[in-house]
């Protein structure tokens, strides 16, 4: 590290592009290892089939000689495919640093704002805002409170208008239950009806007793001619 870096930091541009240079040379190493590994596999491939016709063909030496060799081509095929994950692995570390990094980033920049925000904001400033908002609704609650109040105008009716004003409502009262149980039988009519009823029965029977008694007088004349 120079004394540049040392006073002054790593040059972001620099540092960006010695990433991007990392991440190339491991990807191309990356293709180069996969181009290897193919070719690897398909030796290994090759050395059995050698292997199977030296058999048929009663060479079992040289069918031996064939599958050493394809082992070994295979045995060098997993190395390279377990340097191939390494490259791989590395890749994403690199990426996913690189994401963290932004990540802690933005948040710190987010932090710094916020506790630039928080600074313009005492606690006691808090707490007078809180304390106003809740005189501030005690006094809408009374100004409603009064706008509502009608007692006032319940003090200037006199004792004549509030009768009056009962009998209404005890008449209206009178009418809905009579709309809700139909017409109430009125105060006296069956009495009357009664009392109508026995006047005619009286009425009957002293005619018909009148009735029988001239029959009587008409017939006792009649004897008498």
């Amino acid at each position: 590290m120079g004394l540049k870096e040392w006073l002054f930091g790593k040059d972001k541009k620099t540092s960006s592009k010695t990433e991007a240079e990392a991440v190339q040379t491991l990807k191309k190493q990356l293709n180069s290892l996969e181009l290897e590994s193919k070719n690897l596999f398909r030796k290994s491939e090759e050395q059995k089939v050698v292997a199977k016709s030296m058999l048929k063909s009663g060479n079992k030496s040289g069918a031996k000689q064939a599958l050493t060799r394809s082992t070994l081509f295979l045995q060098r095929y997993n190395q390279i495919q377990n340097m191939s994950l390494n490259l791989s692995t590395q890749v994403e570390a690199i990426t996913t640093a690189k994401f963290t990094a932004d990540t802690v980033k933005a948040l710190g920049k987010g932090s710094v704002i916020v506790e630039e925000t928080l600074a313009q904001v005492s606690p006691l400033d808090v707490e007078r805002t809180m304390v106003q908002m809740e005189d501030q609704r005690d006094r809408i609650s009374m100004m409603t409170e009064s706008l509502a109040d009608v007692t006032s105008l319940e003090m200037e009716l006199d004792s004549e208008m509030m009768d009056s004003i009962d009998d209404q409502l005890a008449s209206l009262e009178m009418e809905i239950n009579e709309t809700s149980h139909g017409d109430l039988p009125i105060a006296g009519a069956g009495v009357s009806a009664e009392a109508e009823t026995s006047t005619a029965t009286e009425e009957k029977t002293d005619k018909s007793n009148i009735d029988s008694e001239l029959d009587a007088i008409e017939k006792e004349l009649e004897g008498k001619s």
